[in-house]
């Protein structure tokens, strides 16, 4: 197993409790830590996304509960809170228990999981150890097989399978290239970049939720996350483009005064007494990315190894799906594997199912970016989007549409599922046939110009 994130830990778990042997191989080292703060303080130059915010979607929560009760549990010990998503959409309804978000650190989360999967007698973690390519096996007319990788120190670690489990960044086609195995991918850019900082309440206690949690200026989208142990973190989102804004907000005074500024942050800084923690930390090559690893008659391009996570998929980080979709990963893989020892059959399970339940979410945030991103609206595309907008109006406060909604957001319906849900697509159509009785709330009337002024005070 190549990565020590949330991928590789999750995929190494969910194998060793299967039965079978991991070797975890991870660049950065990882000391043993006693605590929730002490994790957050490590940094890790190889997983620099670890201090941006991060949303753990009710999907991984009915997952934990279904898969890892006891890391649940472990999480909830450690000072982890869930947030229901109907509270909103009037008296309970079946199903409610499922839409909690999980608020929690992406640190704390990861420490939780890592000392779980350590627990595990199969599972064996090599920190500082990176990995810089594949050690192929016997040819084979059909596919290269590989049966290990080579280290950055140039050691052979041999295995009957490797896993990639290294992020977005991970050198998958250097890894195939010798191979002879060209790595196909489609990649369409987000047009993003972050800007986060992390903040601790004075006195340490819980820090509640606000109503107003995030917002879209369209020139800024911003989103405030509480976490355990008294934080939250704010994210500012900027067009790539907007070098002024980007320039701005990497000064920690100016990205303060944003955030008193803008609606909904606004709130949090005047009600709570908050304590800055580090600096305001950038990020940037925010895509949606999908990788090929079989052929048209769905065979695997290689044999004996897998990848998942953000080096298999990942979608535009604004929506929160990282983490959640890579524990889904690591469950199909351990269920692959449990299936069968054939590497062909095995490799082509797992990639079906991806197909099946993690595909459709690359597909669904690409259409979501071009969406929100294309300003050239002609009349039919104006009128479609001024009926979606009703249709979110409503999504705040209608018990169907709203539970539907945050069902799709939340990942417990695929696009396809919910469009062929009668009672939603019904109340979905009244309510887009009559958009004037359904008005979008008013954006803020905060101007580009106005926060540059602000930022520049």
């Amino acid at each position: 197993m190549a990565g020590g994130g949330v991928g590789g830990l999750g995929a190494a778990l969910a194998l060793a409790r299967a039965g079978t042997e991991v070797v975890l191989l991870e660049r950065d080292p990882l000391p043993e830590l006693g605590s929730a703060d002490d994790a957050f303080a490590v940094e890790r130059p190889g997983a620099t996304q670890v201090h941006q915010t991060h949303g753990f979607l009710a999907r991984i929560v009915v997952l934990l509960r279904e898969h890892f009760p006891d890391l649940l549990d472990a999480l909830y010990a450690t000072g982890c809170t869930t947030m229901s998503g109907t509270a909103a959409l009037g008296q309970p309804r079946p199903g409610d228990e499922d839409l909690a978000i999980l608020l929690v650190r992406r640190s704390t989360f990861e420490w939780v999981l890592r000392r779980a999967a350590l627990a595990e007698p199969g599972v064996e973690l090599r920190s500082g150890t990176g990995v810089a390519g594949l050690v192929p096996g016997s040819e084979r007319p059909d596919a290269p097989v590989v049966r290990g990788v080579v280290l950055e120190d140039g050691r052979e670690v041999l295995a009957d399978a490797v896993v990639a489990a290294t992020g977005r960044r991970g050198d998958l086609a250097g890894w195939l290239k010798p191979l002879g195995v060209p790595l196909e991918e489609t990649v369409h850019e987000s047009g993003l970049m972050y800007f986060t900082r992390w903040y601790r309440s004075a006195d340490e206690v819980a820090v509640p939720l606000a109503p107003k949690a995030g917002g879209d200026l369209e020139f800024l989208k911003y989103l405030i996350v509480p976490g355990d142990g008294g934080m939250l973190s704010a994210t500012l989102a900027v067009p790539t483009a907007d070098r002024d804004l980007r320039r701005a907000l990497v000064d920690p005074h100016a990205f303060d005064r944003a955030c008193r500024a803008l609606p909904g942050p606004d709130e949090w800084f005047a009600g709570l007494e908050l304590e800055p923690v580090g600096g305001v930390r950038p990020m940037g090559g925010l895509l949606n990315r999908i990788r090929r690893f079989t052929d048209d008659d769905g065979r695997p391009l290689v044999r004996g190894f897998h990848a998942l996570g953000d080096a298999h998929t990942c979608t535009n980080p604004l929506y929160g799906r990282g983490c959640s979709l890579a524990l889904v990963q690591a469950v199909l893989l351990a269920e692959a594997f449990d299936a069968t020892e054939d590497p062909v059959e095995r490799g082509a399970r797992y990639e079906a199912a991806c197909a099946e339940q993690v595909a459709p979410w690359w597909r669904h945030a690409v259409e979501l970016d071009r969406s929100g991103a294309d300003p050239g609206l002609d009349e039919g595309d104006r009128v479609l989007r001024e009926r979606f907008g009703a249709l979110m109006a409503a999504s705040q406060t209608d018990p169907v549409v709203g539970r539907a909604m945050a069902r799709l957001w939340n990942l417990l319906v695929l696009p396809a599922e919910l469009n062929a849900d009668p009672e939603f697509t019904a109340r979905a159509a009244a309510i887009m046939g009559d958009p004037v009785g359904y008005p979008a709330p008013e954006r803020p009337g905060l101007s580009r110009h106005q926060l540059l002024e602000t930022l520049a005070a």
